[in-house]
């Protein structure tokens, strides 16, 4: 009788008196919105229609040096955890969301190799991280050598004994791998 029952537009055959009832399911829009330092990954930005009661995966990403994510701004009643990059929003109105970004100092690591051997992570050089950024260190000793310690970054690095270890960025610093003989 009904060729589509799902279907907004349809076709009814009359083959005698028939009733019909339209049901409509209630939606709403979400609009993203961007700003300077990051990006929504899920869903974008832009604007979207959901079914009511739709849970929607929410994830913002900042830029890899210089910002951090900072919280969802707007009409967040429905946001999850409005402080965590990854959350969710139930959809029971419409809204309107912005991820916010914010600015961190971005610091200098400074690696250096003395003796017989090298830093396999993240090597021998110049990098760049954001302020309080945990970076793994690996040092690996030459044929014949041994490492003896990391020198510099006082308080930084979390153990200056082993090879194997990570430094916590809180600043410029420059870092030597010591090796002997």
């Amino acid at each position: 009788m009904i060729a589509d029952v799902n279907s907004a537009s349809t076709t009814v055959t009359m083959n005698n008196n028939l009733t019909i009832q339209a049901n409509f399911i209630a939606t709403y829009t979400l609009t993203v919105v961007g700003l300077d330092g990051g990006m929504v990954a899920q869903p974008g930005i832009g604007t979207f229609t959901y079914r009511r009661g739709t849970v929607v995966n929410l994830i913002a990403v900042p830029e890899p040096l210089g910002y951090k994510f900072g919280n969802w701004q707007g009409d967040v009643a429905g946001v999850a955890a409005v402080n965590s990059a990854s959350t969710t929003i139930t959809m029971n109105g419409d809204y309107t969301i912005t991820a916010k970004f914010n600015n961190v100092s971005v610091r200098t690591l400074t690696i250096l190799s003395s003796g017989n051997g090298t830093v396999a992570q993240p090597g021998v050089g110049t990098f760049q991280y954001n302020n309080g950024t945990v970076v793994s260190l690996m040092a690996v000793p030459g044929s014949n050598s041994l490492f003896v310690a990391w020198i510099g970054g006082i308080g930084q690095i979390a153990n200056t004994l082993s090879a194997g270890t990570s430094i916590t960025i809180t600043g410029d610093v420059t870092i030597t791998a010591t090796f002997l003989p």
